[in-house]
């Protein structure tokens, strides 16, 4: 999917189902330019609307959601093996772990480009591969219930991740 900028807040979308780079792209050129280079902006007639317009590339995933998109993958797993691993345990523990590691290999991280209303700008987001937008920001709300015991059984929990 591509995106063209017509102002300051008015966007709009073009889907191509062919693979063409030229027929990709969401706006006609204008023969009458020169082809930009790599790294130029891209202008011309938009494919949607036909209005005049530059391609916009949503800015990606900020570093800072990645890392703690992976910290919180990373402590999950940490947990579920501290608390499976304890010495004494009843075998319901261990099947709750199991179950428990089967949910957070269903519900991973994708990152995605959406679009929050007609002429608003798109922004990529990292959502649930399994609930989608319906499960809100990453960690979906299956996750945040999964994790919500282990926040007080193992060091390292982060408010941010239980909202």
């Amino acid at each position: 999917m591509g995106f063209v900028q017509h102002g300051p807040e008015s966007f709009c979308s073009w889907w191509s189902s062919t693979e063409h780079p030229i027929d990709r792209l969401p706006v006609e050129l204008d023969w009458r330019l020169p082809v930009p280079e790599p790294g130029q902006p891209i202008t011309g007639t938009c494919k949607s609307c036909g209005r005049y317009g530059v391609v916009y590339e949503p800015p990606g995933i900020p570093a800072e959601a990645q890392a703690s998109t992976a910290a919180f993958r990373q402590w999950l797993k940490e947990a579920i093996a501290d608390r499976v691993g304890r010495f004494g345990e009843p075998p319901f523990v261990g099947h709750r772990g199991e179950a428990d590691v089967a949910l957070l290999g269903w519900h991973q991280p994708v990152e995605i480009v959406r679009t929050t209303g007609r002429w608003r700008a798109p922004e990529a987001v990292q959502e649930c591969r399994e609930c989608g937008s319906r499960g809100g920001p990453y960690p979906c709300r299956t996750l945040r219930m999964v994790a919500a015991p282990y926040r007080f059984d193992f060091p390292g929990h982060r408010r941010e991740w239980l909202p």
